[in-house]
């Protein structure tokens, strides 16, 4: 029997008994090791995080820190062949026997019985001659969002609650397995380490990178790029892989975004690939939206389980980021803008559609300036410029902020659209001239495009005095008459051109729009 025992364990992949070699650069993250030191107190630790987020790396460095210790560990790295419960048990049960030697030979003997009865018999032995141990134990399950048997997860089930005491599980995985995880957490057996604790800090990123690149790193630029990245420990690699070809991280940061050629093959290969086609498909249609909820979702897409979905996406750690009382969701900063892309390049005709129905929706739910943005995404510019209509009006007399953002819209908005549009226009000319309306925020004199247009005609004395007057709101006496304003400002001098809109007379007006680039319209 122990011939036997021995020529199946030598068909087993030897290379799955070992932690992997931490990478390098290795940051150190005591305070994630301190956290599973305390684990030890309970029978099993769950590490749940998607991709890229350092699960066997910290599993790794934290069982080399206990190297010293009177402590046995059994590791097995699990691969989609582990998914029949026969194998799985004979990797796990080897995994012991290779730490201890003959501490899992009853076990193991077990296997050749019929199989409804070497499950039961076989983790029985084992628990068994566990329980004959004193030194602490932790058996490491690693990559085991790959077993979805569900045989497996009951008989995994009962080791957990039938441990001895010195006895630890620790799992790592992308998704949260089906197990009884409620029932631990609520017996205070079952200790969590999710993506936000397993996102790197400013001070993390900053070691990560320094070690791969050794440039001096301003903790301004260290902060911004933790935060575009939300501390995913995959994306900064990619960063620093950036840097030893620029060493410019200012130019790395500005290039950091979901069309990156790094960051959009990563996610391609170690999610995107791995997902179900309806996941994916659900993925990339859903990424033009901001905010995730079930009924808009819904209306996006036109089905009616999208509540499911989401549900189904967090629990498998699909970069999906709950938030508020309302069960909302929204994806990962550059998750989403990977899936923006990939959306642009396989479905881009697509893509107007879904903006129109997120904009239906909006609207129809009293959201009007979400409305709005989708409308322009979707160029529905009747529709865009009626919602801003709506919304202006509610705003009449509105903030600094409220006005800036409502200019935002109309400079978007097609030059004949805005011809028929004279409530519009007024306020265009009232924002960028100060005529007829509030007066511009001293931030967009110094925008580029304000500065473009005033250069095309430098203003003589009596046109600064005008244009000045009004744009601080310091009018001493009512807006000056079209006969006074024509004879300053020449019809052939476009920056007071948006003067005319005030008259009722949009077409000179709409003049104001023809210098500013696409890019521009951006800025405003």
């Amino acid at each position: 029997m122990n011939q036997i025992l021995a020529r199946e364990q030598n068909e087993l992949l030897s290379t799955k008994f070992h932690a992997l070699a931490c990478p390098s650069p290795l940051i150190p993250r005591p305070r994630l090791t301190a956290l599973l030191d305390v684990g030890l107190t309970g029978p099993l630790t769950l590490v749940s995080a998607p991709a890229g987020f350092g699960k066997t790396t910290l599993l790794s460095s934290w069982v080399q820190s206990h190297a010293l210790d009177n402590f046995s560990v059994a590791w097995v790295t699990l691969d989609e062949h582990d998914n029949q419960p026969r194998r799985f048990w004979e990797y796990v049960l080897t995994a012991f026997d290779r730490s201890e030697p003959g501490i899992g030979v009853q076990a193991l003997q077990r296997l050749s019985a019929p199989e409804e009865l070497f499950l039961e018999e076989a983790l029985i032995a084992l628990i068994n001659r566990l329980a004959q141990t004193t030194s602490p134990w932790v058996l490491i399950l690693d990559e085991y969002q790959v077993i979805r048997e569900p045989v497996i997860h009951d008989q995994l089930s009962y080791l957990v609650e039938h441990l001895p005491s010195h006895v630890h599980v620790l799992l790592a995985t992308r998704t949260d397995p089906p197990l009884p995880l409620s029932r631990w957490r609520v017996r205070g057996q079952l200790l969590e380490v999710r993506a936000d604790q397993l996102s790197a800090t400013v001070e993390e990123a900053g070691t990560l990178l320094r070690q791969m690149v050794p440039i001096r790193l301003e903790r301004s630029l260290l902060q911004e790029i933790t935060t575009r990245t939300e501390g995913w420990l995959a994306a900064l690699r990619l960063v620093g892989l950036s840097l030893q070809a620029h060493a410019d991280l200012g130019g790395v940061l500005e290039e950091l975004c979901g069309s990156q050629r790094y960051i959009l093959e990563y996610v391609t290969e170690e999610v995107l690939w791995q997902l179900e086609p309806a996941v994916s498909t659900f993925l990339l249609r859903t990424s033009i939206l901001s905010q995730l909820t079930a009924p808009l979702c819904d209306a996006v897409l036109e089905r009616t389980d999208s509540q499911q979905v989401l549900q189904e996406l967090e629990r498998a750690n699909v970069f999906v980021v709950p938030f508020g009382p309302r069960r909302c969701y929204r994806y990962h900063a550059l998750f989403a803008e990977v899936l923006r892309v990939r959306l642009e390049q396989e479905n881009s005709e697509d893509v107007p559609t879904l903006h129109l129905r997120a904009s239906n929706w909006y609207a129809q739910h009293g959201y009007t300036a979400e409305a709005v943005q989708h409308a322009l995404l979707a160029h529905a510019w009747q529709q865009a410029a009626d919602l801003i209509e709506s919304i202006s009006q509610v705003h009449a007399a509105g903030t600094i902020h409220e006005e800036s953002i409502i200019l935002s819209w109309i400079v978007k908005l097609p030059a004949e659209i805005l011809r028929g549009r004279p409530q519009l226009c007024q306020i265009f000319t009232g924002n960028m001239t100060g005529t007829g309306g509030p007066p511009a925020h001293e931030s967009w004199q110094q925008q580029r495009p304000l500065s473009r247009m005033h250069a095309l005609a430098p203003f003589t004395e009596d046109q600064r005095e005008i244009s000045g007057d009004q744009n601080q709101h310091h009018l001493q006496e009512p807006v000056p008459s079209q006969d006074r304003v024509r004879a300053i400002f020449p019809s052939h001098e476009r920056p007071f051109e948006g003067q005319h809109w005030s008259w009722g007379e949009p077409e000179p007006g709409l003049l104001l729009l023809d210098p500013l680039s696409a890019r521009e319209r951006e800025v405003i």
